[in-house]
C-alpha cells in the first residue's frame, strides 16, 4: 500500500480539484438558470470551454496527488490562475516549493 502524500501535496492538489468543481457547478447553475431565459444565451464554445477548464484543473489534482510527472508540470500552469489571489497563490507557490512535494514526483 502506498504512503500518503505529504501535506503539501495534499494542499496543492485539494486547491486545483476545489477550483475545477466550483468551475463544473458553476457552469451547470449558470446553465441551468438561463436555459429558458431567451434573452440570456450562451454559444455553444462557452460550456465547453468552462467544462475544459473545470476538467483540467481536475487532472492536475489528480495527477499531483498521484505524484505522476506531468502533474507537476499542470500545477504550475493551473496556479497561474491564483495569482488574482496573493495570499492563495503565496501558499500554492510555498507548498509547490517543499522538498517533500518536489520529492513526491521523483519516485
Amino acid at each position: 500500500m502506498r504512503p500518503a502524500p505529504p501535506e503539501c501535496v495534499l494542499f496543492v492538489a485539494r486547491v486545483h480539484a476545489l477550483v475545477g468543481a466550483a468551475m463544473l457547478a458553476g457552469l451547470t447553475l449558470l446553465t441551468l438558470a438561463t436555459r429558458n431565459l431567451p434573452g440570456i444565451g450562451f454559444g455553444p464554445i462557452a460550456p465547453l470551454a468552462a467544462g475544459l477548464l473545470g476538467a483540467f484543473y481536475g487532472l492536475a489534482a489528480g495527477l499531483v496527488w498521484r505524484g505522476l510527472p506531468p502533474g507537476r508540470a499542470l500545477s504550475t500552469l493551473a496556479s497561474l490562475l491564483y495569482v488574482i489571489r496573493p495570499p492563495l497563490a503565496a501558499q500554492v507557490r510555498a507548498a509547490m516549493r517543499d522538498p517533500a512535494f518536489v520529492a513526491h514526483f521523483a519516485r
